[in-house]
């Protein structure tokens, strides 16, 4: 048996609360991505095999499903594609993910997307990737309820809608620059204590701004929306990432798409990915500008336009002899 696992990578656009004070901690928001992708291919073998790079990262998510499930997958597991690792795209858990739910289908393990999720380490703060690799479109949850540990207490979904096909992102990765991860991360989440201010100015925006204009398909007001959340998110890292942005290039690439044309801007997670949202019409023009300000700078940097994905990840299963 073969089994191939395609996902597409996430723009995770803010969280909504850093605090436990009304019970719940964490949420936040995003939007599953076309591209960049991860693709992973688990056929079976006569001994378990790793091909091509983070082979060690990749037997830890095989050792966690097998101490799970109680299976000894005998296989061959393959990285075809893979999101850039550390810029915001959601790299890991769309990595994680789709070796399990490959795993499993190869094992003939059955096994929920939040089963998987909680056995191999993801949705300890947002549940933003899981559901991208679930269903798609854009999302917000709303954390997870305080004390809540074990299977399925990964947050919970509260909004879920298609994104516009008519709507795009131009995403920007500076390079020479990773966002934080691990322990660094880690060590940031356990020192924070932001004012509940922050949190109560970007549910107002999110619930009465950003999702009624995701709804009505209004791009202008959605746009404006994004922006502020982004900026009030980046109020409760700044004093740990040196300001709103995390990367210095951030602020500088995010004011070229406006000034470009786009309809609203911000930094994915830590960084040092930044996206602008445009229209059909605007993408190639505020992509030129974009281009032309990375390659204008000593480390360059890449820049793609992605659309939005609605749907979950895709994965196909060829039997032998089929």
């Amino acid at each position: 048996m073969r089994v191939s696992v395609a996902t597409g990578g996430r723009l995770h656009i803010g969280f909504t609360n850093m605090s436990d004070g009304f019970g719940r901690c964490y949420g936040s928001m995003g939007v599953a991505l076309d591209s960049p992708r991860t693709t992973v291919v688990i056929e079976n073998h006569d001994s378990l095999e790793v091909e091509g790079a983070n082979a060690e990262q990749i037997r830890a998510y095989v050792v966690r499903f097998c101490e799970l499930y109680s299976v000894e997958p005998r296989v061959t597991i393959q990285i075809r594609e893979r999101i850039p690792e550390h810029v915001g795209l959601g790299s890991g858990t769309q990595l994680a993910l789709a070796i399990g739910m490959g795993l499993a289908r190869v094992c003939g393990v059955r096994a929920q997307v939040h089963d998987l999720a909680s056995a191999l380490g993801r949705g300890r703060r947002s549940g933003v990737g899981i559901a991208a690799f679930e269903t798609g479109g854009f999302v917000v949850d709303a954390g997870r309820k305080k004390g809540d540990h074990g299977l399925r207490k990964t947050p919970t979904v509260v909004f879920r809608r298609d994104f516009p096909p008519g709507w795009c992102f131009v995403v920007a990765v500076p390079g020479a620059r990773h966002g934080l991860n691990g322990p660094d991360e880690e060590g940031v989440f356990r020192a924070l204590a932001p004012p509940a201010r922050i949190s109560e100015e970007i549910c107002r925006l999110t619930l009465l701004k950003l999702m009624p204009a995701l709804i009505e398909q209004d791009i202008e007001e959605f746009g404006c929306a994004l922006t502020a959340i982004d900026r009030k998110t980046g109020q409760y890292f700044a004093e740990v990432q040196g300001g709103i942005y995390g990367q210095g290039e951030a602020s500088e690439i995010i004011d070229v798409m406006l000034q470009a044309g786009a309809h609203g801007a911000g930094q994915s997670s830590w960084g040092p990915s930044v996206y602008g949202l445009v229209d059909e019409v605007r993408a190639i023009p505020v992509e030129k500008e974009v281009r032309r300000a990375l390659d204008e700078r000593r480390d360059g940097g890449s820049v793609f336009i992605a659309h939005g994905r609605n749907r979950g990840a895709k994965v196909e299963t060829e039997r032998e002899g089929s």
